[in-house]
């Protein structure tokens, strides 16, 4: 938690810096996919299960404010659908697949840092923090055979919805007469376990934290442009 604090801070000194240069606000769209997954730290996820990939939609509204040419701050208002696919494996086949989803509303907030180009092409890093609440949550089953056995399941009523962690990217901007275009690929490593541990009751994994690689388009749109209309 301390590094998160220490991030924290670090944002709000990038983000009051600015009155010593030009400010530049950008507002915008987000879209693409994750290939989601939960961090399961138990054994019984190493002998009799496999993980079953799956794309996930990703979608956002964005803020971003400039506080000199190359450093900034993002802020994502999204929706992103995590969960985890798992396969049972019997007899060294596939006896089944089970998908789960989680739907969260997120809020990243972090530091963009354009650390080669100039002011037409960028490629850049992200690093930052964020939160989401789990608002839906679904499981598909597809029997190869008449097993429905599971490792772990969702349930929205009584398991975790709050869920927390880092941010961490690469992106690939351009800046066209008509907005700037960013390819961005980032990974969260959520900190919050999405299952209850118990001391008393053993069904749930000791560690259930989400994992999500995400590959996205940016489209942003400086705010000087509509003042000069």
């Amino acid at each position: 938690m301390k590094s998160i604090r220490t991030l924290y801070i670090f944002l709000f000194l990038t983000f009051s810096s600015g009155s010593m240069y030009a400010q530049e606000h950008f507002i915008g769209v987000k879209g693409g996919v994750s290939i989601p997954f939960v961090d399961f730290n138990d054994f019984a996820l190493e002998t009799n299960y496999s993980q079953y990939i799956f794309a996930a939609p990703y979608a956002a509204i964005s803020y971003r404010h400039m506080s000199t040419p190359k450093i900034g701050v993002q802020f994502d208002l999204a929706y992103a659908q995590k969960g985890w696919g798992q396969n049972l494996i019997v007899e060294q086949q596939v006896a089944n697949t089970i998908k789960n989803t989680i739907d969260y509303i997120e809020l990243p907030v972090y530091l963009h840092w354009a650390i080669l180009g100039d002011r037409k092409f960028n490629i850049g890093i992200n690093g930052g923090v964020y939160a989401a609440y789990a608002i839906s949550a679904s499981r598909q089953i597809v029997n190869l055979t008449a097993l429905e056995q599971s490792v772990a399941e969702y349930n929205i009523e009584t398991d975790n919805r709050t869920d927390f962690g880092l941010m961490l990217g690469i992106n690939v901007s351009y800046d066209f007469s008509f907005g700037e275009i960013q390819l961005e690929g980032s990974y969260k490593p959520g900190f919050a376990n999405i299952l209850p541990v118990s001391h008393i009751k053993k069904e749930n994994p000791i560690v259930s934290s989400n994992q999500s690689p995400t590959f996205t388009i940016n489209y942003l749109i400086p705010l000087s442009k509509f003042k000069k209309e």
